[in-house]
């Protein structure tokens, strides 16, 4: 299956039509969430029809080349964007599979308790919790993320073959910024900093970022690239470890040229996304 790289402007206009009148109020921090509940059967008509998340990764901004001896580094923003009709959403649970000194992650679900399409808190339950991956302790950052939220690759245009990658990016799930153009009812981030004991994710119509001068948003380049026109590929929730509404869209691309230390963003249909 094709999916389309993504721009900015497709993300605003997507997520104007999946959060309008939206209204997020989740409590506050757990310490540790108990074992997740089944899941009810997809074919049973008496399960609730749930709110799940769409998470894709935003275009790749704020590029530039690093000099770290003899090595250069592309760096840039990675973003996030929440487009479902609810909010994603994780507490940190039990040790679980995870290795030691990692916990389980859990992901909740809420049921549309009124049928209109859109997260409410007063009127959407909670309806699942998904043992859903890992949680880590960030050496840097000092506080919890998800691990294998992201993945960052490069390639030549036109090619498959993946020059350099990075296919475990961990984050701390927050809220950082709301999208344009959206409704007032969105009017301030649920989700704030990360701590050891906070739950953790993004709002419908928000997005989270992670910019480029952090631990993690760089990849290795080549020795010998040369100056012609490479694809920088993100993805989000690559190993496919969330539920969402949207399996086949996390994924963007962006066409660059490096020469020496100078980076800059080409239009190439060459980078167009071929996703599985």
């Amino acid at each position: 299956m094709d999916r389309r790289a993504l721009s900015v402007a497709a993300v605003i206009v997507v997520s104007i039509a999946l959060v309008t009148g939206f209204a997020l109020a989740v409590g506050g921090d757990d310490e540790r969430e108990p074992e997740p509940r089944s899941s009810p059967s997809t074919s049973d008509p008496s399960s609730p029809t749930l709110l799940p998340p769409n998470v894709r990764s935003v275009e790749a901004d704020n590029l530039s080349v690093q000099v770290v001896g003899d090595e250069r580094r592309l760096r840039f923003a990675g973003t996030l964007a929440n487009l479902g009709p609810g909010p994603l959403l994780l507490h940190p649970g039990g040790r679980g599979e995870c290795a030691a000194g990692e916990h389980s992650a859990v992901q909740v679900l809420h049921e549309d308790g009124n049928g209109d399409g859109r997260f409410q808190q007063s009127v959407d339950p909670e309806a699942e919790r998904r043992a859903t991956g890992c949680m880590l302790r960030h050496p840097d950052h000092d506080h919890w993320h998800f691990d294998a939220m992201a993945a960052y690759s490069l390639r030549r245009a036109g090619s498959d073959e993946v020059l350099v990658s990075r296919d475990k990016v961990s984050f701390c799930l927050r809220d950082n910024e709301r999208l344009p153009d959206q409704p007032v009812v969105v009017r301030r981030e649920y989700f704030g900093d990360c701590s050891r004991k906070s739950r953790q994710g993004i709002s419908p119509g928000w997005v989270d970022i992670y910019t480029a001068d952090l631990s993690g948003q760089w990849l290795r380049l080549p020795p010998n690239l040369g100056s012609q026109v490479v694809c920088l590929d993100l993805e989000a929730d690559p190993h496919g470890l969330l539920t969402e509404t949207d399996e086949a869209d996390n994924a963007t691309s962006v066409a660059i040229r490096i020469t020496g230390t100078t980076v800059r963003k080409v239009d190439s249909q060459a980078c167009r996304v071929d996703v599985r």
